[in-house]
């Protein structure tokens, strides 16, 4: 039986988290002379010109609110691109998609996929509501880590529904940006450098870095924290590093297009979320780029960081001290560390290389098409 017809659904197509996947996944597939298109609510971010390249135009389907008549309108819009398109399977891979893309399937007749990509503990009831409909509704729910299937098993989910596909990391495009010079260098401040990348919002728990920081310099006077991401806490952080006294020690760089130049220029790379996480593409990335990783044990973070293997884990709800100690110990042990760095770098290589992630994927809608 020949491949089926993909449409991946998803917010936008910017570089990171699960629009970055979407795009990395449709793109990769659509390569292999495959059938998969995209369609998103917003036309725009770092990928479009690409996927558009590798699978055809992409179809903006323009919902801006949950319950108006254009939404209505939209999906069935959508669901018509759908059916011209003679599409098998929509796959949606974010909530918003998820919610309005089950719709769309119904009425055009396709079969359903939903994905969980994290622990869904940040989205207000309506949200969850429409997203545990989706998920009834989806022939397969795809999560990216153990620890969110197990969620949402627990949650309800049939364990013979929901099936474990990992991020995918293209290492070949990845090193050869890391080699490309980091434009914004000059901003760096000197020393031994901590990188984190994430939004600036409270689930990401970026203050206690912040807090650690303070700790950890009265042991390596040249430690510094080099924060990348944009969000709602950049105020409050940059408040809290002027009150801890190391302001001059934490480089705020905003959003960074080139994140596999800058990782060269560190040491190590943190996450240290206190909810809601799936497979951190930020960790695969930190671990592409041979850093050993500082990073709290929530959602799949303890799937890919093994405390002492390839970095350094605590606890979910970790204060400061937990924290400056082990990142402490990461700039102390230059050479275990380094260890870790070149074992972390094998794991990704060894179960996130684009030909293994990508066959999975075949293989997942083949089975489905084939129901």
């Amino acid at each position: 039986m020949k491949d089926p017809k993909v449409v991946h659904l998803v917010y936008d197509l910017i570089r990171g988290g699960t629009e970055g996947q979407c795009a990395r996944v449709a793109m990769g597939l659509a390569r292999q002379g495959l059938p998969h298109r995209a369609a998103v609510f917003h036309r725009r971010g770092y990928f479009v010109e690409a996927v558009e390249a590798a699978c055809g135009p992409v179809c903006e389907v323009a919902i801006r609110h949950l319950a108006r008549p254009s939404t209505v309108r939209e999906v069935a819009r959508l669901a018509r691109w759908l059916r011209e398109e003679q599409t098998d399977i929509l796959h949606a891979w974010d909530a918003d998609a998820a919610i309005f893309g089950q719709f769309a399937a119904q009425l055009a007749g396709v079969k359903f996929v939903a994905s969980r990509r994290d622990l869904g503990q940040i989205y207000p009831w309506h949200k969850m509501v429409l997203m545990r409909r989706a998920d009834r509704t989806a022939v397969r729910v795809v999560a990216n880590a153990e620890a969110v299937r197990t969620h949402f098993i627990a949650q309800g989910v049939p364990a013979g529904k929901i099936e474990v596909l990992p991020n995918l990391m293209d290492l070949e495009d990845l090193d050869a940006q890391a080699l490309r010079p980091f434009s914004q260098a000059g901003q760096l401040p000197p020393g031994r450098r901590l990188a984190v990348v994430n939004r600036l919002d409270p689930e990401k728990n970026t203050g206690v870095l912040v807090e650690a920081l303070a700790l950890v310099r009265k042991t390596v006077s040249d430690a510094v924290l080099i924060i990348v991401g944009e969000g709602r806490e950049m105020p409050l952080l940059r408040a809290k590093a002027a009150a801890l006294g190391v302001a001059k020690s934490v480089c705020f760089l905003g959003e960074v297009m080139e994140v596999p130049a800058l990782l060269r220029h560190c040491e190590a790379g943190a996450l240290v979320p206190k909810s809601n996480e799936g497979l951190s593409n930020t960790i695969l990335e930190y671990m592409a780029a041979r850093l050993p990783v500082l990073a709290t044990d929530c959602g799949g973070n303890r799937e890919l960081v093994r405390d002492g293997e390839t970095g350094r884990l605590v606890t979910e709800k970790a204060s400061a001290a937990e924290v400056a100690e082990a990142w402490i110990w990461l700039l102390g042990n230059r050479e275990a560390a380094a260890a870790m760095g070149r074992q972390a770098r094998a794991r990704v290589e060894q179960r996130h290389a684009p030909e293994i992630v990508l066959e999975r994927f075949r293989s997942l809608y083949k089975r489905i098409s084939e129901d």
